[in-house]
């Protein structure tokens, strides 16, 4: 069975900052199925080979300690590239026809990563149910909506209705990357399995919490983002009250991602 990475927005900042050197780390050490491919859709006009020149190039500067010639040449023989445009239906069904191709006829797992500009998620969204690619006849579809979701309640729900109207919530994965980071996913573990932090983790020993985010990099090429966004929306919204929440939060009577929301909320 196949196992299919379709990334909208691969031409941008994060897919070649994180996505591509993240799955090329994965598959270094063996934690990818041999048969899974990643395919990028965006409106630049590469081909694959282009596309995966300029991957490497990427992936050598984010990935440097990991980086090897030889591996990233057998991982790159599974990336490819479809030019397309989210406003444009015919490009979904060229995508359709890609896909296709490179799965055969078997059955195939997707996964669907939005790297786009936020204000572009519902139409993405929209358009994958109007070509039939969001469907799980023919093997299991998931797709991945990156933070900001929503700038304030009434657009989150709005979001989320439109994200419904084509997927199933199980079908659904939200996600804030600063959640990935080694320390960020220890601190549960730190807070509430160390017998030494977990008695005193209160407001009668603490005075306060100061939170730092140490940033280095620079807008680049994010501008357009950014001034629909801002620094706050980008930062402070999601970013710094998810860090907030999981150092304030109380302990969930089971580590469940509803259970762990929950209390996380209460914060």
């Amino acid at each position: 069975m196949a196992h299919t990475i379709v990334i909208f927005g691969a031409s941008g900042d994060l897919t070649s900052r994180k996505l591509i050197p993240a799955l090329y780390q994965l598959d270094q050490k063996n934690r990818l199925p041999a048969d899974t491919q990643v395919i990028g859709v965006s409106r630049s006009e590469f081909t694959d080979d282009a596309w995966r020149a300029s991957l490497a190039e990427s992936t050598q500067k984010f990935a440097a300690r990991d980086f090897n010639e030889a591996a990233w040449s057998k991982f790159a023989q599974r990336v490819f590239y479809q030019p397309g445009d989210i406003g444009t239906p015919e490009d979904f069904t060229a995508l359709d026809d890609r896909l296709r191709q490179l799965e055969g006829e078997s059955a195939a797992t997707r996964i669907y990563y939005l790297s786009t500009l936020p204000r572009l998620y519902p139409e993405a969204v929209a358009r994958l149910g109007a070509a039939g690619l969001a469907g799980e006849e023919h093997g299991q579809r998931r797709i991945v909506i990156e933070k900001p979701i929503g700038t304030d309640l009434a657009s989150a729900h709005s979001l989320n209705e439109a994200i419904h109207r084509v997927f199933q919530e199980h079908q659904v994965y939200r996600i804030d990357h600063y959640l990935g980071k080694e320390t960020v996913q220890n601190m549960l573990v730190l807070r509430f399995a160390n017998s030494i932090f977990e008695p005193i983790w209160n407001r009668n020993y603490i005075d306060h919490v100061q939170i730092t985010v140490a940033e280095e990099v620079t807008v680049g090429r994010r501008g357009g983002y950014y001034d629909t966004s801002g620094v706050l929306r980008d930062m402070f919204q999601n970013h710094l009250l998810q860090l907030m929440m999981i150092t304030a939060m109380e302990a969930p009577v089971r580590y469940e991602a509803d259970l762990v929301r929950d209390e996380k909320v209460k914060v």
